[in-house]
C-alpha cells in the first residue's frame, strides 16, 4: 500500500466518525467529485465582483454614458470623469485601524516566557505579519473578502513559512465552509497556473487534518492528500462590509453631475457670438469667430457673446451635500487641506473628539478583526510548536498573548508622561500602574523594584548627611 493509499484509507475512516456536512464533503473529496466539493461551499463571487466594480474608477456606471448623436455631424464626445471615493473611504477606514501596528504582550509571567514571546515575535518579523495584515484587511474592505494562506514548505531540509495573501481581483476564488455555529469546516482557493503550453485550474482544500490538493485533469480531477501537521486550517479568512457600503447611488450621482458640468465647460470652451442675419452678412469671414449663432430679427440689429450659464446655487448646494452625506454615511472623517488646517493645534483627545466618525467605523470594525487576530495568533502558535519551533513546544503552549490595535495618532508622550507623574505624586495611582501605563518598559516588575532600590539609596545617602 503507497503512501497516497494509505491516507486515503484513514480519510475513510474520519469520514465514517464525521457528521453532516463534514462526512458529505469527505466524501466528496474521496470519490474526486471536487467540482461538487466547489458547489457545497460558500460562493460569494456576484458581491465580490459587483464590490470590485465599484471599487475600480473605471468600470464606474458614469464610463457607459454614450456620446451625443448629432445630425450630419460625429457625436458629440461627452466626459466621464469616475471619482475614487470608495479607495479614499477604504484607505482612511484601514488607516483608523491599522495605521499603526497590533501591540502585543505575554499576559502570564511563566518560566521561559521571555525565549516563547521573542520567537513568537520573530515570526511575526519573518512572515512579515503587519505588512500581510494591512493587505487582507485592504483587499477585504475593497472586494468583502480575503484570506491569509500560511504556506509550510521545505526550505533546504529545513522547515518554512510563507504567508500569502489571496482574492478575487489576484486571481484566486475563496470558497470557505462554515458550520451552522459559524466554524469553519474547511477552507478551499481555487487558482489557474501555466504548465507548459497548457493553463491548467487548480483547487485545494484545507482542512485541519488534511490538505488535498486538486487539479483538473483532461476527465475529471486528479487528488492529492497531504497530512496537515498543524491540527489546524491554516488560512485565516476576512469578510466584512464594503468600506463604503450605503453610499453606492449617491457616489454614482456625484459622479454624474461632475461628468454633466463638464460637458457644459466643454460646449462653451469656444467663444460664440450671436447675432441677427444683417450683421453676419456684414462679417468679412464669420468663420473667423469660435462660433456664429444666425438670429433673425427684422427690427433690431444685434451681436453679443454668448456667456456660458452660470453654477446655479441648487447644483452647488447638491454638490456640498453629496460631499458631506457620503462621508458621513461611510463614517468617514474628512481630511482635505481645508478641514485639516483648522485640527493642526489640538490636543490627541481634542483631535480624537473632532474625528470621532472614524473611531466609532473603528471600534465596529474591532468586533471583526479582533476575533481574526486572535485566531491567527492560535494559528501561528500552532505552526510554531508543530513545524517551526518544535523545540519550544512546552513553553508556546504555556504562553498566554494578548494583542491590541494600537491608536491611529501618534499620542502627545510627554503631556501623557506628566500627566500619569501628577497622578503618581498626588498619590491617586500606585507606583506599579503609573511604570504599567508608562509601557517604558517590558519588564514593569524589574523596573518597580529598581526604583525602589534607588530610593532607598537617596534615603540613605540624606540620613548619612
Amino acid at each position: 500500500m503507497n503512501f497516497i493509499e494509505a491516507i486515503f484509507n484513514v480519510i475513510r475512516n474520519k469520514t465514517l466518525n464525521a457528521v453532516g456536512v463534514e462526512r458529505d464533503l469527505m466524501k466528496l473529496i474521496q470519490n474526486k467529485d471536487i467540482s461538487r466539493v466547489q458547489s457545497v461551499m460558500q460562493n460569494r463571487d456576484t458581491y465580490v465582483s459587483d464590490a470590485i466594480k465599484e471599487y475600480t474608477p473605471e468600470l464606474h456606471d458614469v464610463m457607459k454614458r454614450p456620446d451625443k448623436p448629432r445630425k450630419n455631424k460625429q457625436p458629440y464626445k461627452v466626459e466621464r470623469l469616475p471619482r475614487r471615493r470608495q479607495v479614499y473611504i477604504n484607505e482612511v477606514e484601514l488607516f483608523f485601524l491599522l495605521g499603526n501596528p497590533i501591540s502585543w504582550k505575554p499576559s502570564l509571567d511563566i518560566e521561559g516566557k521571555d525565549e516563547a514571546f521573542d520567537a513568537y515575535m520573530q515570526f511575526l518579523k519573518d512572515t512579515r505579519f503587519n505588512t500581510t495584515m494591512r493587505q487582507a484587511k485592504r483587499l477585504a474592505g475593497a472586494e468583502t473578502e480575503s484570506a491569509k494562506v500560511y504556506h509550510i514548505y521545505n526550505d533546504g531540509g529545513k522547515p518554512a513559512v510563507k504567508v500569502l495573501v489571496i482574492s478575487k481581483s489576484k486571481g484566486y476564488t475563496l470558497r470557505p465552509l462554515f458550520d451552522q455555529y459559524e466554524n469553519m469546516i474547511a477552507f478551499g482557493y481555487g487558482y489557474f497556473l501555466k504548465e507548459g503550453d497548457r493553463t491548467i485550474e487548480h483547487f485545494d482544500i484545507q482542512t485541519p487534518n488534511f490538505i488535498f490538493r486538486c487539479k483538473r485533469g483532461n476527465i475529471g480531477w486528479n487528488v492529492t492528500p497531504v497530512e496537515n501537521p498543524t491540527g489546524k486550517i491554516n488560512v485565516i479568512y476576512y469578510r466584512q462590509d464594503k468600506a463604503w457600503a450605503g453610499t453606492e447611488r449617491r457616489c454614482d450621482r456625484e459622479e454624474m453631475i461632475d461628468s454633466k458640468a463638464a460637458d457644459t465647460n466643454n460646449y462653451f470652451a469656444d467663444p460664440k457670438i450671436k447675432a441677427t442675419t444683417d450683421v453676419i452678412s456684414s462679417l468679412a469671414d464669420p468663420d473667423t469667430v469660435g462660433q456664429v449663432i444666425q438670429l433673425t430679427n427684422k427690427e433690431t440689429s444685434q451681436i453679443d457673446y454668448m456667456a456660458p450659464p452660470e453654477y446655479s446655487s441648487m447644483k452647488e448646494s447638491e454638490k456640498q451635500d453629496l460631499n458631506s452625506s457620503i462621508l458621513f454615511d461611510s463614517f468617514t472623517p474628512d481630511f482635505s487641506f481645508e478641514n485639516m488646517k483648522g485640527l493642526g493645534t489640538l490636543s490627541g483627545e481634542a483631535l480624537k473628539r473632532a474625528m470621532i466618525l472614524g473611531f466609532i467605523k473603528r471600534d465596529n470594525l474591532k468586533e471583526i478583526y479582533d476575533i481574526l487576530v486572535d485566531r491567527e495568533k492560535n494559528l501561528i502558535l500552532a505552526i510554531m510548536m508543530n513545524v517551526t519551533h518544535i523545540q519550544l513546544r512546552e513553553k508556546l503552549a504555556k504562553l498566554r498573548i494578548e494583542h491590541e490595535f494600537a491608536e491611529p495618532f501618534n499620542e502627545d508622550v510627554q503631556e501623557k508622561w506628566a500627566a500619569v507623574g501628577k497622578a503618581y505624586q498626588d498619590g491617586i495611582i500606585s507606583l506599579e500602574q503609573a511604570v504599567k501605563m508608562l509601557a517604558l518598559t517590558d519588564t514593569p516588575q524589574e523596573e518597580i523594584e529598581r526604583i525602589m532600590s534607588q530610593k532607598k539609596g537617596l534615603e540613605q545617602e540624606k540620613r548619612e548627611k
